[in-house]
C-alpha cells in the first residue's frame, strides 16, 4: 500500500482510544519529542511516516510493548535493538509526570519502544524523508511541518490552529451581519408579498386550470406517442409491403410470368388445364415412342444386313468373273502350248496373280455372307421379340377390356356418367368398341383428380356413408350390402324383396315418395298447416316478443346509467345479414298480433316460411333425423344478430365506427354489464344477488378505462369476482372491494393468502385468520 501526500490520516488528537479505560500507558505521540539536531524537513517527513503507519498514535505500555490503538494487535514487542540504536537516535522520552495515564511509564520503556523501531530497515521501520514499513504493509506521506511531536510542536500547532479559528469566528461574524441585513431585505420583501398576493384573487381556478392543462398535456402525449407508434407500423407495413412487392416481381422475372394476381389466375388456369391434357397424351405418347423406337432400330438393322448381303453378291459375282477368265486363261495357254518358254511363265505368272487375287475375293465373299447369316439371325430374334410384346399387349388390352365391361356390369359407370352409351356389358366387347367407350370415359372424367389422398379420401366417404345408408334403412326393414369386384366397392340394397344397386333405389324412392305425396289426403294437409301455424308460429311468436321485451330492459338499464364521459349506448336486436329470405315480412306479423288475429294471406305467408325452413334443412341434412331437423329448422336466433349503436352527433351510429381505445372498451363492455343487470332484476327480488365473474379481468386494456369499467360495474349493482395478475380494482370509482392476494414461490407447494379490504379511499391490509398463523392452499 502507497500512502499519497495528499490524502492525510486522521489527526491523533481526534482519536479515542478503544478500550484503554483503566489501563496505564499513553500514545506515542504524548510520550516522546525530537532529540536534539533533528532539522524541521526530517521532523515533518519522521512524524508523517509515524502518523501514516499508525505508529504516532499505537499505544506504549509500562512493558515496553507498542499495540494498535483500534485491534490490540502487537505492532512492536521488544526483542532487541533495531540497526544502529532504531528511532532513539532521532526521538528520545519525555513523559508528563502530570498526566496521570502516563505517569505509569518510565523513560526505560519508551527507549526500549524506540530502540526496537527501525530507520530505514528492518522489519517495522520509518525514514525522515516519510517512507514506512510494518510487517508486510509499506507506504509513504510527506507533511510540511511536524505538529504532534514535541511540546513545543504542539504547542506552534496549538497557537496556529486558535489563530486560525479567530479568523474563522471572525469570517463567520461578518457571515452572520451579512445574513443579518439579507434577512431584514427578505422580510421587507415578504411584507410587500403578502400585500401583493391579498390583492390577488383566490388561485383555486387556476389551481383547476393548471390540473386541467396537465390533464390535456398528458393526454397529447399519450395521443403522440400513439400516433408515432401507428406512424412506425404504418411505416415498416409500407416498406415490408414494398419489398414484398419488389421480391414478387423479381420472381416473377425470373421465372417469366405476370406479377398481377389477375394474369396469375389465367396462368393458373392454364397450367391446370395443359396438366389434365398432358394426364391422357402422357401414356400414349410413351407407348407411341417405344413402338417408333423399336420398328426404327429393326429398319436400321434390317437396312444393314440388306446392305451388307448386296456387298456379299457383288463381290461373289466379281470372284466368278475372274474364275471364267482364268479359265480362258487356261484354254488358251492349252492351245498355245508351243509358244516360247518365257511366254508361258509370264503367262503362269499372271494366272497365279489372277488365282491368289480370285482366292482372296473368295474368302471376303466367304466372311460377308457368314456376317449376313448372323444378321439375318438377329433380325429374326427382334421380329419374333416383337411378335411376343405385341401378344403380350393384344392380351393386356383383352384384360383390359375385360376390367372394364365388369366394371361396367356393376352399374357404377352408368352412374357416374349416365348419357355414356356403351355396350351390352354381358356380351364379349369388340377392341374397336372398348377404345371408344375408354377414350369418351376419359374425356368425360379428365378434370378429376386422380391422386393417391382424394382416391382415399372417397374410399373414408363410401365408407362413412354406407353407415348412414345402412342405419337410415335398417329402422325401416331394409339391409345394405357392399361388395369388392375387381378393387372397386359395390353397393346394393334389399329394398322390398328386391336387390336394387344405387341408382335404381334412388329411383325407387322417387316414385315411392311421389307416390305417398299424391296419397296425402287434403285433410292432413290442413292438420299439418294448423299446426305449424297455431302452436309452433304462437310459441315463436312468444319467444321472439320475450326476446324484445329482454332487448328493452337492457336499454333501460343502459339509459338510466350512462357512463362517466356522458356516452351513450343502445342495444339492437334485427334480422342478420344471413336470416332467411321473407322474415321480415314473417317478423312483422309475429310482433304485430297474435295468430287468431291473422288473416288468410297472413297464414299462408307465415306457414310457407315455415314449411321452405322445414324442407330446406331436411333437404341439406336427408339422414338426419326429424327431430334435430325442425330443431334446427325452427331456431329462431339463428335468424337474429345484436348490434351496439352509440349516439353521436344527435343520431345513433354504429359503435364499431372510430372511437379511442377507451370508448371501444367501453362499446364492448357496457352492454354485457348491462344485460346481465337486466337478467337479474328479472328475478322481482331486490336483495337477490347479482353475480358476475370476470377472469383475467380488463387484460390489454389501459387504467383509465379499467376504473371506468369497474365504476359501471358498481352502478349496475353487480356483485363482481374477478382474477387478475395486476389489477387491484383500487380505483375511487369503486365503493368498496375484499381482495384476497395470493403469493407463491417456486420450490414450495404452497400459496399464502393476504387479505386487503378497499373502503372508496384507501386501501387496507387485513389481520389473517389465527393469530401468528399463516393461512394459505396446499398443492399436491
Amino acid at each position: 500500500m502507497t500512502a499519497g501526500g495528499h490524502d492525510a490520516p486522521p489527526s491523533p488528537h481526534t482519536r479515542d482510544p478503544i478500550g484503554r479505560a483503566g489501563r496505564p500507558g499513553a500514545p506515542l505521540w504524548r510520550v516522546v519529542d525530537f532529540a536534539d539536531g533533528v532539522g524541521d524537513a526530517d521532523r515533518a517527513g519522521l512524524e508523517a511516516a509515524l502518523e501514516a503507519s499508525g505508529i504516532l498514535d499505537a499505544w506504549v505500555t509500562p512493558d515496553g510493548e507498542l499495540r494498535d490503538r483500534i485491534t490490540d494487535d502487537t505492532i512492536v514487542r521488544p526483542t532487541g535493538p533495531a540497526p544502529g540504536g532504531g528511532l532513539a537516535q532521532l526521538l528520545v522520552p519525555a513523559i508528563d509526570r502530570a498526566d496521570e495515564s502516563a505517569a505509569a511509564l518510565d523513560d526505560a520503556a519508551v527507549a526500549t519502544v524506540l530502540r526496537s523501531i527501525g530507520v530505514g530497515e528492518g522489519t517495522t521501520w520509518v525514514d525522515v524523508d516519510g517512507r514506512f514499513q510494518v510487517g508486510v504493509l509499506a507506504g509513504s506521506w510527506h507533511k510540511d511541518s511536524a505538529v504532534y511531536l514535541g511540546e513545543g510542536a504542539r504547542e506552534a500547532a496549538r497557537r496556529a490552529r486558535l489563530a486560525f479559528l479567530r479568523s474563522e469566528l471572525d469570517r463567520l461574524a461578518e457571515l452572520i451581519n451579512e445574513l443579518a441585513a439579507a434577512r431584514r431585505e427578505l422580510d421587507a420583501m415578504l411584507d410587500v408579498l403578502r400585500q401583493e398576493r391579498k390583492r390577488l384573487p383566490a388561485d383555486e381556478p387556476l389551481r383547476e386550470a393548471h390540473s386541467a392543462l396537465a390533464a390535456a398535456h398528458a393526454a397529447k402525449r399519450v395521443i403522440d406517442q400513439n400516433l408515432g407508434a401507428a406512424a412506425v407500423r404504418a411505416k415498416e407495413s409500407a416498406d415490408q409491403a414494398a419489398v414484398a412487392e419488389r421480391r414478387a416481381d423479381e420472381f416473377a422475372d425470373d421465372v417469366s410470368l405476370p406479377a398481377d394476381r389477375a394474369r396469375l389466375d389465367d396462368v393458373r388456369a392454364a397450367t391446370g388445364e395443359y396438366r389434365i391434357a398432358l394426364t391422357g397424351l402422357w401414356p400414349a405418347a410413351q407407348a407411341a415412342w417405344r413402338a417408333a423406337r423399336e420398328v426404327t432400330e429393326v429398319e436400321e438393322e434390317m437396312a444393314t444386313a440388306e446392305e451388307k448381303l448386296a456387298v456379299a453378291a457383288e463381290e461373289a459375282g466379281e470372284a466368278r468373273e475372274r474364275s471364267l477368265a482364268a479359265d480362258e486363261t487356261l484354254n488358251v495357254l492349252i492351245e498355245t502350248a508351243g509358244a516360247g518358254v518365257d511366254d508361258l511363265y509370264r503367262k503362269l505368272n499372271a494366272a497365279k496373280a489372277a488365282l491368289e487375287a480370285a482366292a482372296a475375293t473368295e474368302k471376303h465373299a466367304r466372311a460377308s455372307e457368314s456376317q449376313a447369316l448372323g444378321d439375318k439371325g438377329k433380325a429374326e430374334g427382334l421380329r419374333e421379340r416383337l411378335a411376343d410384346e405385341i401378344q403380350e399387349a393384344t392380351q393386356e388390352r383383352a384384360t383390359a377390356i375385360d376390367d372394364l365391361r365388369a366394371f361396367t356390369a356393376t352399374g357404377l359407370l352408368a352412374t357416374a356418367l349416365p348419357d355414356l352409351d356403351t355396350p351390352d356389358p354381358n356380351t364379349e366387347w369388340a377392341a374397336k368398341p372398348a377404345v371408344a367407350v375408354a377414350r369418351a370415359i376419359n374425356a368425360a372424367l379428365e378434370g378429376l383428380d386422380d391422386a393417391d389422398r382424394p382416391w382415399e379420401l372417397i374410399q373414408q366417404r363410401v365408407t362413412a356413408e354406407h353407415k348412414l345408408l345402412t342405419d337410415a334403412l335398417s329402422r325401416q326393414g331394409h339391409s345394405v350390402g357392399m361388395t369388392v369386384r375387381s378393387g372397386v366397392i359395390v353397393v346394393d340394397v334389399r329394398f322390398q324383396g328386391r336387390t336394387l344397386d344405387v341408382p335404381t333405389l334412388v329411383d325407387a324412392l322417387a316414385a315411392e315418395t311421389e307416390q305417398r305425396a299424391t296419397l296425402l289426403s287434403a285433410k292432413e294437409r290442413e292438420i299439418l298447416e294448423n299446426h305449424l301455424i297455431n302452436e309452433v308460429a304462437g310459441t315463436l311468436q312468444e319467444l321472439i316478443a320475450g326476446a324484445e321485451q329482454q332487448v328493452s330492459g337492457i336499454n333501460a338499464d343502459l339509459e338510466a346509467r350512462p357512463t362517466s364521459t356522458g356516452m351513450r349506448l343502445r342495444l339492437l336486436w334485427k334480422s342478420a345479414k344471413s336470416a332467411p329470405d321473407g322474415l321480415d315480412r314473417v317478423r312483422d306479423r309475429l310482433l304485430r298480433q297474435t295468430a287468431d288475429a291473422w288473416s288468410p294471406a297472413d297464414r299462408a305467408l307465415v306457414g310457407g316460411f315455415l314449411q321452405e325452413q322445414i324442407n330446406r334443412e331436411h333437404s341439406e341434412d336427408i339422414g338426419g333425423g326429424w327431430a334435430d331437423q325442425l330443431t334446427r329448422a325452427l331456431d329462431y336466433r339463428s335468424w337474429h344478430e345484436f348490434a351496439i349503436q352509440r349516439f353521436q352527433d344527435g343520431q345513433w351510429r354504429s359503435a364499431s365506427g372510430p372511437a379511442s381505445g377507451g370508448e371501444r372498451v367501453l362499446a364492448a363492455s357496457v352492454p354485457l354489464f348491462a344485460a346481465a343487470s337486466s337478467f337479474y332484476s328479472s328475478a322481482g327480488n331486490p336483495h337477490a344477488p347479482r353475480l358476475i365473474a370476470l377472469d383475467e379481468a380488463f387484460a390489454g386494456v389501459d387504467d383509465d378505462s379499467r376504473a371506468k369499467c369497474l365504476g359501471l360495474l358498481a352502478s349496475f349493482d353487480l356483485d363482481v369476482v374477478m382474477t387478475s395478475e395486476r389489477e387491484w380494482g383500487c380505483y375511487p370509482e369503486v365503493p368498496g372491494l375484499a381482495i384476497s392476494q395470493l403469493t407463491r414461490r417456486d420450490g414450495i407447494d404452497a400459496v399464502l393468502v393476504t387479505p386487503w379490504r378497499w373502503d372508496g379511499k384507501q386501501r387496507s391490509k387485513l389481520p389473517r385468520p389465527g393469530s401468528g398463523s399463516i393461512t394459505g392452499s396446499l398443492f399436491d
